[in-house]
């Protein structure tokens, strides 16, 4: 289902840059709510997706202590964009076990940072929503699934 946004623009000065960030509401699963957080970079310095999501896994990796790395991975579909995934477990603590999803797109010269958190459940239960929104947004990102 697409959804109509209620739109705007504004005339930035010279100077002043769009660095919107989104925030995307999901739903609640075992009453706590979710979200997707997609961050714009506009201003790439190069165009590796390896040094894009390097740059910005780096402070996550040296800032939270005990975080366990589940995947961090460049993937590249034929035809489609450079991606790159990089999920991790965090106890922040105790008897909170948090998964985060980073997934890193460059496509036009823009860099795509999509990041969401977690429980275990939900992580099963909504990372294909989080993988259509992000295949919406800018298709050839993951592999189409094959029609039986």
């Amino acid at each position: 289902m697409k959804k109509a946004q209620n739109r705007f623009s504004l005339d930035l000065p010279h100077s002043w840059e769009d660095q919107t960030v989104y925030h995307f509401k999901g739903p609640d699963i075992d009453g706590r709510p979710h979200t997707i957080i997609l961050t714009i970079d506009r201003l790439l310095r190069d165009d590796s997706i390896a040094h894009f999501a390097q740059d910005r896994i780096d402070p996550i990796v040296e800032n939270l202590q005990g975080l366990e790395v589940l995947k961090k991975e460049e993937v590249t579909i034929e035809n489609g964009n450079p991606v790159f995934e990089f999920v991790y477990r965090w106890i922040p603590g105790e008897g909170v076990k948090l998964f985060q999803k980073y997934v890193f797109v460059i496509k036009d010269g823009m860099g795509f940072s999509f990041s969401g958190s977690f429980s275990k459940k939900s992580l099963k239960m909504l990372g294909g929503q989080m993988k259509e929104i992000i295949e919406s947004l800018l298709p050839g990102t993951y592999e189409p699934l094959e029609e039986e």
